[in-house]
């Protein structure tokens, strides 16, 4: 629902004459009548609350709510110190909360009504520093009740349901095949580890799966078998579909049971016929490149299941297609994390006792690096790069198939049993230089998620001696483009020469002969026609050749200033 602006208020005051304003209020929009300063503060702390829990608001002091016509339903306000309600409310909140205050002028009372505006809450639930906690149902401040305010603190990660007691379940419901199912696979992952010298409740507790002698979400998870998980934890599943088209469907499966089986049986899935392996010659050694990686597979699974909203009754889903697998899991980014910022953010979990568990079970090497492992997975086969996504709600991971380049798989594999192994930042530039000429800070600031100086600093690594880039200027405008033996690799024998650029001299030439077919030519005609493109540092490079050729001994002869700038070819005197 829409906050009403102030003309939109000023129009509804003008039904009072018919309409009392309790009948005017919306979910978004209350009158209050004015008390002392300390008491209407306070009301506009509680409403503050309120109002941020759901979709915002507006709160007008100064209106009679239960009464008809505006002479004795607007009173208006009495004296008031702006700045102290703003910290007032700033400090009686939490979070807190920082609202905005306006005065709208009427005829009728004191002449003004004190309009606080209240800001949706982006880190919900709202409370204030007294304990209060209420949201807006209808027109109504209403109390939130205990199980509907722990959905909130679980769904922004305040609240680690996987670390809480899962009322109603006790160690001797959790399930001893699945507690011997971790052991087998952490002893074939670790068979050092501790962990395995524990007794039964020990290595629960050590995993997180006991607290307090209370089973937590994080036993209940890995270990409850399907009937307990469909009682107490129905939420967790996980849907497999999958299509051999668009419109046909082979498979739709819904996992119940454990973490551990539920990845065995989707890793399973993807041993088959339906992942089918490409396989490529390397020498005397071959490479088996799969449709959809096991190991992505893996570290995407645990990570949907990792950082999903457990209070949300929806479940995990993995869509695999002939072009791609898309994995969705209920609960959108925490912390401020964005597609445009995953890689380099550092992690946050909603569940963080599950994600402990993983790696004590070694499921994974480290909580939080399994997106960086995705990428660099798909990257080194020379797939095209995975896909986040989100609308609030959920988050959805696209790992894309269609193909891969076999010269940037070979060559990555090369490196690797050279003992030369690349980053996950050098495969994101090789992946980009494979279809683009150059690559800028600029544009390095974007794929790299770094800002630009970061961004300049890692290209600058990259071309270092041996390294797999080169540098073009010495300015914040240079580019960069794959090393000669890079380039010979990725792209065939006559790339170097095409990403390198030709000389100077063959520049010359080439507008030369456009001049001839058109008489004159601008700086931007000047970059199409050396395949420069229009970045900054193309402009940059463009406007120094032109500079160039139109000094006193160059062949060009400016003409025109500005947009209207423009090159013919000068005359021999």
């Amino acid at each position: 629902m829409k906050i009403p602006s102030d003309s939109e208020i000023f129009a509804l005051l003008q039904q009072l004459e018919r309409t009392p304003a309790d009948d005017l209020e919306s979910e978004v929009l209350d009158f209050k009548p004015w008390q002392d300063p300390k008491e209407s503060k306070r009301v506009a702390v509680e409403y503050a609350v309120c109002m941020a829990n759901t979709s915002g608001g507006v709160i007008v002091f100064g209106v009679k709510d239960n009464v008809r016509g505006r002479a004795a339903a607007i009173h208006g306000i009495g004296s008031y110190d702006p700045d102290d309600w703003r910290k007032t409310i700033f400090a009686s909140t939490t979070p807190n909360i920082a609202v905005e205050l306006s005065e709208l002028p009427v005829s009728e009372g004191t002449g003004r009504l004190l309009v606080v505006r209240v800001p949706q809450g982006s880190h919900p639930p709202y409370g204030t520093s007294s304990g209060m906690f209420k949201r807006r149902v209808g027109k109504n401040c209403m109390p939130m009740d205990p199980q509907a305010f722990q959905r909130h603190k679980i769904a922004i990660g305040a609240l680690d349901w996987s670390g809480t007691p899962a009322a109603g379940v006790r160690e001797q419901d959790l399930d001893s095949v699945e507690i011997q199912r971790a052991r087998q696979f952490l002893a074939r992952a670790n068979p050092q580890s501790e962990l395995l010298k524990l007794d039964q409740r020990e290595f629960l507790q050590g995993i997180g799966a006991i607290r307090n002698n209370e089973v937590t979400g994080t036993g209940l998870l890995l270990f409850g078998a399907e009937p307990l998980l469909r009682e107490f934890c129905p939420q967790h599943q996980l849907q497999y579909i999958l299509q051999t088209s668009e419109t046909d469907v082979a498979r739709n499966d819904f996992l119940i049971g454990g973490v551990l089986s539920i990845l065995e049986r989707i890793e399973h899935a993807f041993e088959g016929p339906m992942n089918p392996e490409h396989e490529l010659s390397l020498g005397l050694s071959k490479l088996r490149i799969p449709a959809f990686p096991l190991e992505v597979v893996r570290e995407a699974v645990l990570n949907a299941l990792t950082h999903r909203d457990y209070a949300n009754a929806d479940h995990v889903r993995i869509r695999q297609t002939p072009q791609e697998l898309v994995v969705t899991s209920p609960g959108g980014f925490l912390n401020n994390i964005t597609p445009q910022n995953i890689l380099r953010v550092e992690p946050v979990s909603r569940n963080n006792t599950l994600a402990q568990a993983f790696v004590r079970l070694r499921l994974v090497e480290s909580a939080g690096i399994g997106r960086r492992r995705i990428f660099e997975t798909t990257l080194r086969y020379g797939k095209r790069a995975p896909l986040y996504e989100t609308d609030g709600q959920r988050v959805t991971l696209r790992i894309f198939d269609g193909g891969f380049d076999a010269r940037m798989a070979s060559l990555v594999a090369k490196w690797d049993r050279e003992g030369r192994r690349i980053d996950l930042d050098g495969l994101l530039i090789l992946s980009f230089l494979r279809e683009n000429r150059f690559i800028d800070t600029l544009s390095a600031s974007d794929l790299l998620q770094l800002p630009r100086p970061d961004a300049r600093a890692v290209l600058d690594r990259q071309a270092q001696p041996n390294g797999i880039l080169e540098r073009k200027g010495k300015t914040l405008a240079a580019t960069y483009h794959l090393a000669k033996g890079v380039a010979k690799d990725l792209l065939g024998k006559a790339a170097y020469t095409k990403v390198r650029g030709l000389d100077p001299i063959r520049y010359q030439e080439m507008v030369k002969a456009f001049l001839e077919d058109h008489e004159r030519i601008t700086p931007r005609e000047c970059r199409e026609l050396l395949g420069l493109g229009e970045s900054a540092s193309a402009q940059v490079e463009v406007s120094r050749y032109l500079r160039q050729w139109s000094g006193e001994s160059g062949f060009l002869e400016r003409r025109g200033s500005g947009p209207s700038t423009h090159y013919v070819e000068r005359k021999q005197s």
